[in-house]
C-alpha cells in the first residue's frame, strides 16, 4: 500500500507529494473537486476555492484540510474535523494510478 510523506507543492487542484516508495507524484484533484461541488452541501466542495485548497497539509500518511467537515459527537454536540481523502484514492489520481487503473480495466 502506499501512502504520502509529505507535501513538496501545492497549485490549485494539484498538489506534489512524496510517497513512501521514494517517488515524488502529482496528484489532480481537478475532476474530483469539480464532481464534488456539484453539490455544494458536499463537505469537498469547499476544496473549489483556491485559497481553501491551498490550506492543504500532510500527516504522514495522507491529505487532510483542517476543519473540513462537522459531525455530531457522541453527546449530541457539533464538533470539526479533518477532511481528508484515503490514500488510495490519491494515488488512483496519479498519472500512474491511472495507468495501473486502465491497465486492470482492459484486462476484464
Amino acid at each position: 500500500m502506499k501512502w504520502i510523506e509529505k507535501i513538496k507543492e501545492v497549485s490549485p487542484c494539484l498538489v506534489t507529494c512524496l510517497w513512501n516508495d521514494g517517488v515524488t507524484r502529482d496528484i489532480d484533484l481537478t475532476e474530483f473537486i469539480i464532481q464534488k461541488a456539484e453539490n455544494p452541501e458536499n463537505s469537498y466542495a469547499q476544496l473549489y476555492d483556491k485559497v481553501r485548497f491551498a490550506e492543504v497539509k500532510c500527516d504522514g500518511t495522507t491529505l487532510y484540510w483542517d476543519n473540513g467537515l462537522e459531525f455530531e459527537d457522541y453527546d449530541g454536540t457539533i464538533q470539526k474535523g479533518p477532511l481528508d481523502i484515503a490514500p488510495e484514492l490519491l494515488f488512483e489520481l496519479t498519472e500512474e494510478g491511472k495507468r495501473m487503473k486502465t491497465s486492470t480495466n482492459n484486462r476484464q
